[in-house]
This record gives C-alpha cells, sequence and structure tokens, in this order.
C-alpha cells in the first residue's frame, strides 16, 4: 500500500521540476530575445524639434530676418570688370545710371566687407578694415576670405559711394567725386527729399534706407539691390519683404 501512494507524488514532483525548468527556460529565451527589456524599458521622450537660429551665412536664396527666411536673387556672373557700357553719360552722375551700376555689381556678385567702396579685396585691404573696425570685420573673416577675397566689395553705403566715386575710363577712387564720405545716415540726414517708405515714389535711383543703419538702391517694381551682409553680398531683394523705414532722394546724383 505505501509503494502504490508514493508513485504518484513522485510523479508530482517530477512534473512540477518540468514545469519549473520549462519556467525559466522560457524566461531564459525571452530576455536573450530582448522581448523582456523592451516591456520594461520606459517609453523614450522624443527629442523637440529644433527652432531655427539666425546663420552667420544663409542657405542659397534666403537671407533670416525676425524668424523668418526671406526670399532674396542674387546675379549669375563672377567678375571684378567695371563694364563702362552700361552707364548712358558716365561723365555725369544720374539715377538710371546708378541703377545700372547697381545692377552690375550686383550681376557680378560683388562682396561685402564693412567700410568698403569697390575696391577688390587684398590681404592688405583687409588687415586695414580688421585694424579699421576691430571685432565687426574679425568676426566674419573667415566668411570673407571664402567668399570674396580677391573680388570687388562694398558695403552697404558703399554701393552707392562705388558709382559716386568711380572715374569714367578708370576705376573707383576714395572720394574721386562730389559725394562726401557719407555712412548710411549721412544720406538721411543730407538728403532734401525723403519720407516714410509707404510713400516710395516708383522713380529707379530712389534710397531706400532703414533707420537700423542700412541703405540699398530703388531699381523700380518694387525691387531693390543691397549690400546686405558679410555673408550675403550683393543681393537683390522685394521690398515689402524688408525693414525699410524710408526712401531718399540721393543727394548729388541728378534724376529725370
Amino acid at each position: 500500500m505505501k509503494t502504490k501512494r508514493s508513485v504518484p507524488r513522485r510523479i508530482r514532483i517530477e512534473l512540477c521540476l518540468v514545469a519549473v525548468l520549462a519556467l525559466v527556460f522560457t524566461v531564459t529565451l525571452l530576455w536573450r530575445g530582448g522581448v523582456l527589456d523592451s516591456a520594461a524599458a520606459p517609453t523614450a521622450t522624443p527629442e523637440p524639434t529644433p527652432v531655427p537660429t539666425p546663420s552667420p551665412i544663409p542657405p542659397d536664396m534666403f537671407e533670416w530676418r525676425e524668424g523668418e527666411y526671406v526670399h532674396v536673387e542674387y546675379g549669375e556672373h563672377d567678375s571684378n570688370i567695371i563694364d563702362e557700357s552700361v552707364l548712358a553719360t558716365p561723365d555725369r552722375k544720374t539715377a538710371a545710371d546708378l541703377v545700372a551700376w547697381a545692377q552690375m555689381a550686383w550681376d557680378n556678385q560683388w562682396g561685402y566687407v564693412w567700410g568698403t567702396f569697390g575696391s577688390v579685396l587684398t590681404e592688405d585691404l583687409l588687415s586695414y578694415k580688421i585694424e579699421q573696425f576691430g571685432d565687426d570685420v574679425l568676426e566674419y573673416e573667415g566668411i570673407i576670405r571664402e567668399k570674396w577675397m580677391g573680388r570687388r566689395v562694398v558695403d552697404c553705403a558703399g554701393l552707392i559711394k562705388s558709382y559716386a566715386w568711380y572715374v569714367p575710363g578708370g576705376d573707383v577712387e576714395y572720394a574721386a567725386g562730389d559725394m562726401p564720405d557719407w555712412g548710411t545716415d549721412g544720406f538721411y540726414e543730407n538728403a532734401e527729399e525723403k519720407g516714410p517708405i509707404d510713400t516710395l515714389p516708383d522713380t529707379p535711383g530712389m534710397l531706400v534706407y532703414s533707420e537700423k543703419g542700412h541703405i540699398g538702391v530703388y531699381i523700380s517694381g518694387g525691387w531693390a539691390i543691397e549690400a546686405i551682409s558679410h555673408a550675403g553680398g550683393v543681393v537683390k531683394t522685394r521690398v515689402a519683404d524688408r525693414p525699410w523705414t524710408h526712401w531718399i532722394k540721393c543727394p548729388y546724383i541728378a534724376y529725370g
């Protein structure tokens, strides 16, 4: 009788051991397969999409302003040659020729260096501008060297002065014309005719001006040409897309 009772008990013990081993085996397989880790690991919170920040080198065809990119247009050529044939009256400074000059600078993709007015950028000139303006130029030295070394360069006011100081049959020479060496605000302060930008006459050769210290040349049809930045150089922009505050009738330039 005792032998008969012990058999089913042993079988139960063996079945329990088998069940435990099967469970351990199953858990081991799941762990090795990564199933348990995936289930136990907390769900990763996705990284938020970073908000774009202004770059000193705007992407092609765009410029950053007040949290958005504004469309601009670049010229198609790369030349230092001043083509006097674009000027209708080389010996007389006119609004029409100011526009033609600005368009030539735009088409030939002139560069930008603060304090320049149409000279070709050399090592000596760059060193002088760094000495003259310090960090305001030095901060962009890498960009300037990459994009504009050996090229004609202007700043925003320098684009206008480069035309005023052009010597027919020669080159741009400092203060060669009647126009003084004004900064941006000098054009505004000395202009006899000017007004708010929303009253801009559709007259090619007017200047567009920002109280923040920037200036460009209006070329008609709602467009202007400006030396926009060390990164952008001379570009064409829609007046409505830019923070202009006033228009100016350029002193020392004949209109009509």
